[in-house]
């Protein structure tokens, strides 16, 4: 969270049991969050899901879109990162790359939680209503 948005205490009320939408793991670099990810994954593929994320970047000769990244042009992805249409992007070695919102809402539409592994800013635009997240720190052993 931005420094000065950051909650120090936040009101809570007892809720009935329902169904978590999005499940999201924040921590440091290098804690294990994307391997917990894949094992929870891997455990229960008809339950759990995750996004695909979207790269400007040339797909390489052995790379299929839609197996491990979906492959858009640099002003496709700068005009829907403009729309707000990403939950989070950034620039590596002059391509693009980030995480579509609508991604989400297919995993979530496919009737799965979706687990993600992104920055602890976007716990802000996931905090509605809609994706209704249940946020997980994960800390070094």
């Amino acid at each position: 969270f931005d420094r000065h948005e950051l909650l120090i205490y936040e009101e809570v009320a007892r809720m009935p049991p329902f169904r978590r939408k999005t499940l999201v793991l924040i921590g440091a670099q290098g804690v294990g969050r994307r391997s917990l990810k894949n094992k929870l994954i891997m455990s229960d593929q008809a339950r759990y899901g995750t996004t695909i994320p979207y790269t400007s970047r040339k797909p390489k000769e052995s790379e299929k879109d839609g197996h491990g990244y979906r492959f858009v042009s640099r002003g496709e992805m700068e005009a829907d990162i403009k729309a707000g249409r990403y939950l989070e992007h950034g620039e590596y070695e002059g391509n693009l790359y980030g995480t579509k919102i609508d991604s989400i809402r297919a995993v979530v539409d496919a009737g799965k939680m979706c687990i993600l592994d992104v920055n602890p800013q976007a716990v802000k635009v996931l905090r509605t209503a809609e994706f209704v997240p249940y946020v997980v720190f994960i800390e070094a052993p």
